[in-house]
């Protein structure tokens, strides 16, 4: 056999296993807190429906700042084409192999204006800034240190010497590639993670658990977003965001709380972006203004 076809072979049996530990560990936490969980009683009913709906209205909105990220970094080029191909790519990537939607982004995007090179340098910026940002905002879980201590025990630096670091390396990654969007793209990043910690946060209000901080609320979402996005498995992220998610908030949330809190914001998304496939068209027509910002660099 080809040594292309081992590698990929390897990644594939790499890929399942994680997907399988991933649910075995979410299978325990649900047989161990089982009671707990037959045992939740929701005391306004209204209440919580009225969130699940907001939340997925809101989730909507978050897409559409996501998609503004994605047209400022192909240089506003065919804005509410892109757009739509953006809007309907995202339900693919609970596709088996996590790739699908890039694929089909990708695909779908290539015109006579935008070329595979472009796509293929937009697609990277896109990744390179999301995780920036995922691990920028995960850093508020420093106001907490009693919470990573796996992480603060065995960091060969202080704290403020790596925050230091990562800010002279945004620095330096900004002078290096100028005029595609970093900033823009950054801060409406900064804007979904704080959204879908907001969508958290209340979630824990309409369940009736105990009150969290918003902003640990939303760097555990945070790092947990990143690890599902970084780590080869399930589809999109299925499994191990969930898994990160319940270790992040114990103890100071309980397991069966931090697993209703973390699927239910699964649901949401995945409700939330069967919808935007179908209203892609629709959802996309605001970013049409955009077009005369062609070409247009932004900081």
């Amino acid at each position: 056999m080809k040594p292309k076809s081992w590698k990929k072979w390897l990644l594939t049996i790499i890929k399942i296993s994680l997907f399988l530990l991933a649910c075995y560990f979410i299978y325990e936490i649900i047989e161990k807190n089982l009671t707990a969980l037959k045992s939740i009683e929701i005391k306004n009913n209204a209440f919580f429906v009225g969130i699940l709906l907001a939340s997925i209205l809101f989730y909507v909105a978050l897409m559409m700042v996501l998609v503004f990220a994605w047209v400022v970094l192909l240089g506003f080029q065919e804005p509410q084409r892109s757009a739509k191909v953006y809007f309907k790519s995202q339900i693919m990537k609970y596709l088996p192999g996590n790739v699908f939607h890039f694929a089909y982004r990708h695909h779908q995007t290539k015109s006579a204006n935008i070329s595979h090179k472009q796509l293929g340098m937009t697609t990277a910026y896109e990744s390179i800034v999301l995780v920036i940002s995922a691990l920028l905002i995960s850093h508020l879980l420093f106001l907490w240190p009693e919470q990573i201590t796996w992480l603060t025990n065995h960091l060969p630096i202080p704290i403020w010497a790596l925050l230091l670091i990562e800010v002279v390396g945004c620095m330096l990654l900004l002078k290096m590639l100028p005029g595609f969007g970093f900033l823009t793209t950054l801060f409406s990043y900064f804007v979904y993670f704080a959204g879908m910690g907001l969508i958290n946060y209340l979630l824990i209000s309409a369940l009736g658990f105990e009150s969290q901080p918003y902003l640990f609320i939303t760097a555990c979402f945070a790092l947990a977003w990143l690890a599902g996005y970084l780590i080869p498995g399930a589809p999109g992220g299925t499994g191990i965001r969930e898994i990160v998610f319940i270790m992040l908030c114990a103890p100071k949330m309980a397991e069966y709380e931090a697993l209703l809190i973390i699927a239910l914001t699964r649901l949401i998304s995945i409700v939330a972006e069967s919808l935007i496939y179908f209203m892609a068209s629709k959802l996309s027509q605001p970013y049409r203004h955009f077009s005369t910002w062609s070409g247009k660099t932004m900081p």
